[in-house]
């Protein structure tokens, strides 16, 4: 029945994940590497403007959108939910690149 169909398309081998489970995995890894990457801005702003920001309180920290001292102190802190999302963060490191594997090993085997 696929005889006039190019090359790829056709009966193949199921994807086992699927749609709805690379849609799950990916939210996953989105909410797990949230409090690194709010770290991370936290860092690249601070650094940028110049600014002191630790977890004791928050620290005035000047800059042409006004005072963002609170939203530095706020982003900063929430970089204790690593804590909770670290496990998480680990799984999804290690998951990502060995689909990308099984993708890349299958492609070449035809």
């Amino acid at each position: 029945m696929t005889q006039g169909l190019p090359p790829g398309i056709g009966p193949g081998r199921p994807n086992r994940l699927g749609r709805t489970g690379i849609v799950l995995l990916t939210l996953v890894t989105l909410v797990a590497w949230a409090p690194l990457l709010s770290v991370l801005f936290t860092a690249a702003v601070a650094d940028a403007l110049g600014c002191r920001v630790h977890e004791g309180f928050p620290t005035p920290c000047p800059s042409r959108f006004g005072d963002l001292g609170e939203l530095l102190y706020t982003t900063g802190v929430m970089g204790w939910l690593m804590l909770v999302t670290g496990p998480f963060m680990l799984a999804t490191g290690v998951i990502w690149p060995v689909l990308l594997i099984v993708r890349i090993c299958r492609r070449f085997r035809g």
